[in-house]
């Protein structure tokens, strides 16, 4: 670990924001365990339910710009635009470990306008990450994960248990053969923690997939697997499904959902996360969800990750 930190902090220091979401939550117990202080950023504070570690300090993101200036890493586990603006206020920082999305590649080409925009926009952001990390010589890794999961957050593994939980089955789309590489939140976690601490050069970009690469109808039986559930699927031609994702969003049954999306279930959507598994020893687990994984770990869980000596895979 590295030790040019300012002399009056006894322990090196990181800023952390997204501390409240899906990644944030199981990185702050991570980091702790590895013997940082953490600046836990969150524009909704500490959930209620967190439990209160001494080496955390929650911090909504205004006064967070005001006590950068005593980290000198920076994990971005939340919008990409915060991670841009705390480097350019903190000129301090050694180490910046930011998360995008592999949906800059799987999204880039969207007929959705809305879609492409948000894509462009994310790019956009990402190159001047990049331009930022050249002009200071700041040692940075861009990571795009797949799809998310692992404690409730998410809206596309645990939206989709909630409408198994509530109707029984789940609709799709059916051609709805196309691959996926759901990752969970704490490997996600766990290989951030492993890239800030990384003694050796690391590419300015990484996928990061999970340890299962299934079909997207596979996918749904994991998720009714962890409801303990018998696997239910309407299968329906995508032009009808695509019609009724516009009438459940018209009437507040489904919200968030669009015709590409019920499009993109007959599409692969999978990346090489080699880089990542040799240099990194990234062992992202196999796709086996339970019902714990659909909700915000138990404070118990937590503060055991916090006490163990376990800083990586």
């Amino acid at each position: 670990m590295a030790n040019d930190y300012p002399q009056e902090l006894k322990q090196p220091c990181v800023l952390l924001t997204g501390a409240s979401g899906q990644i944030g939550v199981f990185a702050i117990p991570r980091l702790v365990a590895a013997g940082f202080r953490v600046l836990a950023v969150s524009r909704k504070g500490r959930p209620s339910n967190y439990p209160l570690l001494a080496e955390v300090d929650w911090l909504f993101p205004e006064e967070a710009e005001r006590d950068c200036g005593k980290c000198q890493y920076l994990l971005s586990a939340g919008p990409v635009e915060l991670a841009e603006n705390f480097l350019k206020i903190g000129h301090q920082f050694l180490t910046a470990v930011v998360f995008s999305s592999s949906s800059v590649i799987s999204k880039r080409k969207s007929p959705n306008p809305t879609e492409r925009v948000q894509i462009n926009n994310l790019l956009d952001l990402e190159t001047r990450l990049e331009l930022i990390a050249a002009e200071r010589n700041l040692k940075m890794v861009i990571f795009r994960p797949t799809l998310i999961y692992g404690c409730g957050l998410d809206l596309n593994i645990t939206r989709l248990a909630k409408w198994a939980d509530r109707f029984g089955f789940i609709p799709v789309n059916r051609r709805a053969n196309g691959l996926r590489q759901p990752v969970h939140a704490d490997d996600l976690a766990s290989v951030a923690l492993a890239a800030m601490t990384s003694e050796e050069p690391l590419p300015g970009k990484m996928n990061l997939a999970g340890g299962s690469t299934l079909s997207y109808l596979n996918m749904i039986e994991g998720v009714f697997a962890a409801l303990n559930k018998p696997p239910r699927t309407l299968r329906i031609p995508q032009s009808l499904l695509s019609l009724l994702v516009a009438v459940l969003n018209a009437t507040g049954l489904a919200t968030g959902i669009n015709r590409e999306m019920v499009a993109r279930q007959a599409v692969d959507l999978v990346f090489d996360d080699q880089q990542a598994r040799q240099l990194l020893e990234y062992k992202p687990r196999p796709f086996a969800p339970s019902i714990a994984d659909l909700s915000l770990p138990e404070p118990v869980l937590l503060k055991a990750l916090a006490t163990s000596d376990q800083t990586c895979n």
